[in-house]
Formats: structure tokens, C-alpha cells, sequence
């Protein structure tokens, strides 16, 4: 693990975030939590918090992340709650097949008792409150971790993190509630004057000035670039073609086979600007970014893992897709294809019993939604099934809990989990990293979001790994399942400006 604060600087003598009151409000929580870490000799967690309002929290985080090579960018499309974290006041890390354990339990121990000060939102935000532990985890454990650009798993607690209720579409200029929280974590030797003025200074930098005005997501600037698809399209192919052998073979019911698009542009990619191309071009999908040293991950996904909130658990079943159509009959003629598939419905309902099964210890009350809706975006349609459950009384069980539990699913991996997923790794011939894996944020008292992260890509300056999927059943057509992952991959490369 490691602990951090933000960077100090001379003393902020006329903040214009905090007023002479906030700042003695958070110095004393921050004295609070060095006599509880001098008195129990262990580090202790310290949140102080404020309400202001805010307007677009992309503008602010588009801003903000330039001062830190940490920051997390959260818009969610469940509850149109927003999350901007900027710096790191301690990282939770995991390795190995332990690292979900790892990162739940040192959170856990964590958060447990906080020292909190400062006036929570007086309009209740999406989701939990408190200080909130974010990040993700990758598809799968590394076993060379030296040469993977993401972490095994990695949450972190933010130094800032500023929570909003994001406003009804169309009205997005429109200043609404947010929480403004400050953390650190104390050890018995911590310096809480030093700590305080530096959050206050951070807090400064990233909110005392508005910033220019929102503006509709400009055009990607014109640039040549060079990819290769990892594997090749007909290595791919092939791949499709034993992996449904295998299939029909009885070594598994489904696979999920995935392929990188990797992609070196003339430019640097705007990162701001791609996200916002993202938001703008998907609607109804969760829009995240998370800059990690010299990384950015990002991506638009329509599907969450898991939601947890007042002791209800959501996760969905997002399995079978198809093409969107280029006229409104063509669409619903797809529509009506896919809804008919036996093929697409059996790929489904393996997600669907898996998550169902998967909810059974924990919740004393199941529901499923039946039908499967159909799930229109801007370049595919999905058939998509909502499960939720209550959590049985007495159950401690958290977010965190429930994303070791369900991930991957069937709709990520394939079914049975372990000879699918030892499958992809003897075969598919390149790491995943993030993608299929999950991000998301957690809260001290076990509420939380998580999304699978699809649709997404890694930036890296001029550099972008894309990723882009398929479910395959033993009737699984090749031409047809590559198709699906080019139409997969046509919102990234058209916000990254690389059609």
C-alpha cells in the first residue's frame, strides 16, 4: 500500500473555495485524526466535506486532472450521479488471485471508523455518502505484471473528490448540488497543518475558477495514423472457428473472445475532448476515465456489474447483440431478429441464471425481469435483463463482496468460469488488461457502483489500445461475430478521430 497527500506549497492565504471557518473546520478534523492515530498507533482516515454547486463536472475534471497523474472521472447513467477524485490519499492494492480479497479487506479496515467533519450535502446524491474508495480492477491476474500498464487491481482514496446528481438532459449549463470532500489518512507522525493547507490548496486549484464555458465536443482534429489488430483479422477468425469447436466438443457452454485494436496516431490524443465526444455520441451509457501515471482509461459502457444501495443489489445481464439498422424498418426488422434468435437467447440466459444463482447466498428475495428488453445504442442493440435482490437480514455483504462473487460473468468470460477463462488464456493471445474488467467506486458502509468496463480503450500520448468482443455458442458464425466486434468498436475510433 502507499499513502500520499497532495502536493504542498506556500500557505493559501485567500482561498476562494474555503472561507476562514472551512479552514479551521478541516484543520481540526485533521487534529481529530492524529490523536486517534497517536492513541490506537494506526493510520487513520480523516473526511471533511462541504456543499457548493457546480455546473458540468467534465469541465471541472478536464481542468483539474492536469495538477496530479491520478484522477477519475465517473458520470453514471443508473442514477445520473457524478464522481470527479483528483489525487491519492492512500492506494489499495491487490495481486494475484487475492487481489479482490486484498483491496476489500485493506478498504474495510480503512473506512471503518473515519474521523469526519466539515457539513455533508443538505440534498441527498445518488448513491452513499462518506469518502469513497475508486478505481477498478483488471480483467484477470497477471501473471508478468512487470509488463502490464494497469495494475492487477487498484482503488484508491481520492485526496479531492467532488460528488454531484448530474441535471436532466438538455439543461447541463445548469449549476446543481454537489459535495466537495477533502481526505487524508494519518499516521501518529503526520503533520495535520501541513495535510489541512494542502488540501485547502488543492481544493483551490481545482474549483476557484469556473473555466470557460461548456461547449459542444468539437470535431477530432485531422491526423494520419497506423493499427494493427492483435490478433489478425483472420488469425481471429480462426480462432472463433476452433473456440466453437470447443464448443461443440462439450468443454464449455459459451465463450467471450475478445481482440485489441492497437492504434499509433500522428498526434496526442485530446483526452477531454475524447471523453466528451464519448458523452455526447452515447447516450444512456456510463461514461468513466481514469489517468493513471502516464495512462488514460476511458470508455462509454452501457452494462453495470454490480449496484448496491439501501441493502439492494442490482446487477444486469447484457448478452446477444445485433446490428442497429439504417432505416427505422431495418432497425426493427434487427430488433425483431435478435429478440428471436435461439442462438442470441441461450448466449442471454446463461448471463441471466449465472447472476440469478450468483444472488441466492445473500439475498433472501430475487427478482428477474421478464422479459429481456432490447437495448438501443448508437451502433449496436443488445438484449438486456435486469436482476435484483434484497439483502437478507443480518447480511454484512457489500459491493465489494458481490464484484469478487460475479466477475467475470458469462457476458465477459464464458460458461463454466474456469475452463472458459483458462481457455482465453492458453489462446487468445493478448492481455486484456482493464478492459472486461470492472470500475467503479465503493463506500464505507458497502454501497457502491461498479460497471464492466467495455467499449472503453487505453490512451497512451499518441498511443491507443482498443477493445471489442463477442459471445460465441457453438453455432457461431466467424464472418458474423467480427463484424459485430468492428460495429463494437466504431464509437471509440470515432471519438478518438480514427475511423
Amino acid at each position: 500500500m502507499q499513502t500520499a497527500t497532495a502536493p504542498t506549497a506556500a500557505p493559501v492565504r485567500h482561498p476562494s473555495v474555503l472561507d476562514q471557518a472551512d479552514l479551521d473546520s478541516l484543520l481540526a478534523t485533521c487534529r481529530r485524526a492524529l490523536d486517534r492515530a497517536r492513541a490506537t498507533q494506526r493510520t487513520v482516515l480523516a473526511s471533511w466535506a462541504r456543499p457548493l454547486t457546480v455546473t458540468d463536472p467534465l469541465a471541472i475534471w478536464s481542468r483539474a486532472r492536469r495538477s496530479t497523474p491520478r484522477s477519475f472521472l465517473w458520470q453514471s447513467a443508473w442514477d445520473r450521479g457524478s464522481v470527479v477524485a483528483i489525487g491519492t490519499a492512500r492506494d489499495l492494492r491487490g495481486r494475484g488471485e487475492t487481489r479482490m480479497a486484498s483491496v476489500r479487506e485493506t478498504w474495510a479496515e480503512l473506512s471503518r471508523n473515519p474521523v469526519t467533519g466539515g457539513t455533508t450535502a443538505t440534498t441527498p446524491l445518488p448513491g452513499a455518502d462518506g469518502p469513497l474508495a475508486i478505481g477498478g480492477f483488471a480483467f484477470s491476474p497477471d501473471s508478468t505484471p512487470e509488463t502490464r500498464r494497469l495494475p492487477d487491481a487498484l482503488l484508491w482514496v481520492p485526496s479531492l473528490q467532488l460528488r454531484s446528481a448530474l441535471p436532466e438532459p438538455g439543461v447541463a449549463d445548469r449549476a446543481h448540488p454537489a459535495e466537495l470532500r477533502l481526505n487524508a489518512v494519518l499516521m501518529h507522525d503526520s503533520d495535520p497543518e501541513q495535510l489541512a493547507e494542502s488540501l485547502a490548496q488543492l481544493a483551490d486549484r481545482c474549483l476557484r475558477t469556473a473555466g470557460p464555458p461548456r461547449r459542444q465536443p468539437s470535431a477530432p482534429a485531422a491526423r494520419t495514423h497506423t493499427s494493427v489488430e492483435l490478433p489478425g483479422a483472420d488469425d481471429w477468425k480462426g480462432l472463433v472457428r476452433r473456440a466453437t469447436g470447443r464448443i461443440r466438443d462439450g468443454v464449455f457452454e459459451k465463450l467471450v473472445l475478445a481482440r485489441e485494436l492497437r492504434v499509433t496516431a500522428s498526434t496526442p490524443f485530446d483526452v477531454p475532448a475524447t471523453v466528451g465526444r464519448l458523452r455526447e455520441a452515447n447516450p444512456g451509457t456510463t461514461v468513466f476515465a481514469i489517468d493513471h501515471e502516464e495512462y488514460t482509461f476511458l470508455g462509454a459502457t452501457p452494462e453495470y456489474l454490480v449496484r448496491v444501495d439501501d441493502r439492494t443489489v442490482h446487477a444486469l445481464g447484457l448478452a446477444g447483440t445485433a446490428p442497429r439498422g439504417a432505416t427505422p424498418e431495418e432497425d426493427e426488422a434487427l430488433e425483431r431478429e435478435l429478440v428471436a434468435s435461439p442462438k442470441i437467447q441461450h448466449e442471454h440466459d446463461v448471463v441471466v441464471q449465472m447472476l440469478r444463482n450468483a444472488f441466492h447466498d445473500s439475498c433472501a428475495d430475487v427478482e428477474i425481469q421478464t422479459p429481456p428488453r432490447v437495448v438501443k445504442l448508437t451502433n449496436v442493440q443488445h438484449l438486456s435483463t435486469d436482476v435484483r435482490g434484497r439483502l437478507a437480514p443480518g447480511s454484512e455483504a457489500g459491493v465489494l463482496d458481490f464484484v469478487e462473487l460475479l466477475h467475470p460473468t458469462p457476458a465477459l468470460g464464458g460458461h463454466p468460469r474456469q475452463e472458459s477463462l483458462s481457455w482465453l488464456s492458453d489462446n487468445e493471445g493478448f492481455d486484456r488488461g482493464w478492459y472486461a474488467g470492472v470500475v467503479g467506486w465503493a463506500a464505507p458502509a458497502g454501497e457502491g457502483q461498479f460497471a464492466v468496463a467495455i467499449r472503453s480503450a487505453l490512451l497512451d500520448g499518441s498511443s491507443a489500445s482498443l477493445f471489442a468482443g463477442c459471445g460465441l455458442v457453438a453455432d457461431s458464425d466467424p464472418e458474423a461475430e467480427y463484424a459485430e466486434t468492428c460495429a463494437k468498436l466504431r464509437p471509440m475510433m470515432s471519438a478518438l478521430g480514427i475511423e
